[in-house]
């Protein structure tokens, strides 16, 4: 009889083993979807325009690559998606709050590249793709790669010298002249910075402005005697020009554009990329407010830029000096909960239905293993040109 009650004991609980849910995100397959999937590239696209929008300063960054994504299908609806891009910067600063498609990459001679990983969260079903986190980490290209195919052209050197400021001075004060703001603008700080010997020493400077309290209705002989505008009420711009010094032909240029505090891009881009098309932006907010209870967590993440290097450092081994990133400084989280715009026709297909709660996903920590999809790494979404040398090597399986 002892036999037949142990025997009964082990029936029950191995019964209750089976019936009991596994604990939520334990033993999830992470699947492999195709780098160009249709889905991946909007993810894709999806997280580095947020990543873009998640920064205050630096340059907006370009999809180069899809490296790897995995998915994570959740048991409600939607995905959370593990990617690794490989991106460069182009001319773009991000406080333009311009789309990456909508901007120039950079010169073969002033290329910066890198790599992010990003989290992010895409439930078409209501329209919403959240970035969770994100790492990217970047470097510009090898001075021996330059020299190979453009040994003149002037190589980016520190925006803090002396004589790149006093340059970007001498560029503010031509626009200060021919501009028709209201009031004068003050050089804020130098953001990259090079030398080249023309006909005299040229330099190149892209330098950020920002609205002083001093009206253009008055001389003003010294700008940097004229206070700032407060914050939220200052415009900021961003410049580029260039002052070759000669005897014979000296030369200051300079184009500026001017960023609102309120309205930094145009109507069109702040709809696309921070509510769903054809809401109001009040409609918006209501929406958002009824989408997670509780809210998603804020979005947090770092762009870190490392020295000029000698070494022959390619995408991958980029992800090394992310993993060994320490001092990690998130960059200022927005506000939780926001909901970013899918394609307009899909978002017409699959309008979001309120009246239902939505489960929070189930984020795990970044996946060690690469996509196991032979069409990753996907292909290059711009011409190979100088960093086709850096991305010729497939990342190890981990």
């Amino acid at each position: 009889m002892v036999w037949l009650v142990w025997m009964l004991f082990g029936i029950q609980v191995l019964c209750s083993c089976i019936a009991a849910p596994p604990a939520q995100g334990a033993g999830v397959a992470l699947l492999s979807p195709r780098c160009d999937d249709a889905a991946v590239e909007e993810a894709a696209d999806l997280a580095l325009r947020q990543i873009n929008a998640d920064r205050e300063e630096g340059y907006i960054l370009s999809l180069y690559r899809i490296v790897s994504v995995r998915e994570q299908p959740q048991e409600t609806t939607g995905s959370v998606y593990y990617l690794i891009l490989d991106v460069v910067d182009t001319e773009c600063h991000v406080l333009s709050k311009k789309l990456w498609k909508d901007c120039d990459t950079r010169s073969a001679h002033s290329t910066v590249y890198g790599q992010c990983k990003a989290i992010i969260y895409i439930n078409q079903a209501r329209n919403i793709a959240h970035l969770n986190t994100y790492e990217c980490t970047l470097q510009p290209v090898l001075p021996r790669y330059i020299s190979s195919v453009c040994p003149d052209c002037p190589l980016d050197d520190s925006p803090t010298k002396p004589q790149y400021l006093d340059a970007a001075v001498q560029c503010l004060e031509k626009f200060n002249r021919q501009s028709e703001q209201a009031h004068y603008f003050s050089v804020l700080n130098v953001t990259r910075a090079s030398m080249q010997w023309i006909i005299g020493p040229a330099y190149f400077v892209e330098f950020l402005i920002q609205e002083t309290s001093c009206s253009k209705d008055i001389q003003v002989a010294d700008i940097s005697m004229c206070e700032p505008l407060p914050p939220e009420a200052a415009k900021i711009g961003f410049c580029k020009g260039s002052v070759v010094n000669s005897r014979v032909n000296p030369s200051v240029r300079v184009s500026c554009e001017i960023y609102s505090q309120q309205d930094p891009a145009t109507e069109e881009e702040n709809q696309e990329a921070n509510q769903t098309p054809g809401k109001s932006k009040q409609d918006q907010q209501a929406s958002d407010a009824n989408l997670f209870s509780p809210p998603l967590e804020k979005t947090v993440g770092w762009v870190k830029i490392l020295p000029p290097s000698d070494e022959d450092i390619t995408f991958y081994s980029l992800q090394e000096s992310q993993n060994e990133h320490k001092d990690r400084k998130p960059a200022l989280p927005k506000d939780a909960g926001s909901a970013h715009s899918l394609d307009e026709e899909k978002a017409q297909v699959n309008k979001p239905d309120l009246s239902k709660p939505v489960t929070r996903p189930v984020i795990l920590p970044f996946p060690e293993e690469l996509s196991l999809s032979d069409s990753c790494p996907g292909a290059a979404k711009q011409a190979e040109g100088i960093l086709h040398p850096l991305i010729t090597r497939r990342p190890p399986r981990v």
